[in-house]
């Protein structure tokens, strides 16, 4: 027989590769780890760790543990969800994990609501990126992650998760009040072959999407201004330096200085999307949020800072 909270520190070492890294995210000290994972080898009777490099490797039956550990905690999220389930309201803890610019205008008024809404349910949030967010439900670190992908780009997802399209989010063109562009009812990107241009610095979907477009036009495409910030990019437009494209949703408010113009023909459209692990699926709270995040989302399509003039 050996102890089932042990399994917890093995999976920590399995998910990290380390037991550096394992302390750190349970919080404890990298000897605290060593020690209970030295204890659950003695009640198994078997080595669970061989060394490897800087970390650590498991051994098969440490890999045996480890999945038997995912079936216990797969077995309490379904326990728990029927629970919640029963008592037919959101309760418990519900963690989400959330991409930056969706914080604003679409996360905090959907939990704001669902708060009211739930005053049981106590709500965690953690600014992610889709990618980290997406890792954090996987490994049980958060309940659901708001992320995005581009509808022409998909990106894939783990076994054992869910995901549901929450709304499509057109990009649009921002130039300054003095373009050329500026009272334009619609335009195309080819439109601004000849402009200074900003984009992001991580080199997202769109921003390839945008280089490719440039290169395919202009030997000499002028891609200057780099800010990963929609309210830095919007600045910089604004004072006239260059033009940029930005999603609708979660978008900063516009300045006098800056005009939106729609974007005709091929153009990138983000999509967002909930994700949660299929083991909780019955949590009144996941469905809860996802209504609250839904309704957000169709009321900030059709809000009026979203218009062609600010």
């Amino acid at each position: 027989m050996f102890e089932l909270s042990r399994l917890v520190f093995l999976s920590a070492v399995h998910r990290h590769g380390s037991v550096v890294a394992a302390a750190r995210e349970l919080g404890y000290t990298s000897s605290a780890v060593s020690q209970q994972v030295g204890k659950l080898e003695r009640e198994v009777g078997a080595r669970l760790l061989e060394p490897a490099g800087r970390g650590v490797v498991l051994t098969d039956a440490a890999l045996v543990l480890v999945e038997a550990a995912q079936s216990v905690e797969a077995a309490r999220e379904l326990a728990c969800g029927r629970i919640e389930e029963l008592a037919g309201r959101p309760t418990g803890i519900l963690r989400v994990a959330c991409f930056p610019s969706a914080i604003r205008g679409v996360a905090a008024p959907a939990l704001g609501a669902l708060t009211t809404a739930a005053p049981d349910l106590q709500l965690q949030l953690k600014e992610l990126a889709p990618e980290p967010g997406l890792e954090a439900v996987a490994g049980g670190h958060a309940d659901v992650a708001l992320v995005h992908d581009w509808v022409h780009d998909r990106m894939s997802f783990a076994a054992g998760l869910e995901t549901v399209h929450l709304a499509d989010d057109p990009v649009d063109l921002i130039v300054p009040a003095t373009h050329l562009l500026a009272g334009r009812e619609a335009a195309e990107l080819t439109d601004t072959v000849r402009d200074v241009w900003v984009t992001d610095v991580s080199h997202s979907i769109c921003t390839r999407w945008i280089i490719d477009m440039l290169t395919a036009a202009t030997e000499h495409p002028r891609v200057h201004f780099r800010v990963e910030e929609y309210a830095s990019q919007v600045a910089l437009v604004a004072a006239g330096l260059c033009v940029g494209v930005l999603p609708r949703l979660g978008r900063p408010p516009l300045p006098g200085t800056v005009r939106v113009v729609p974007l005709r023909g091929p153009a990138p459209t983000r999509r967002f999307l909930a994700v949660f692990r299929r083991t909780t699926a019955r949590r009144p709270a996941i469905h809860r949020l996802i209504d609250e995040l839904r309704h957000t989302l169709t009321h900030a399509a059709t809000d009026v800072r979203f218009s062609r003039h600010p």
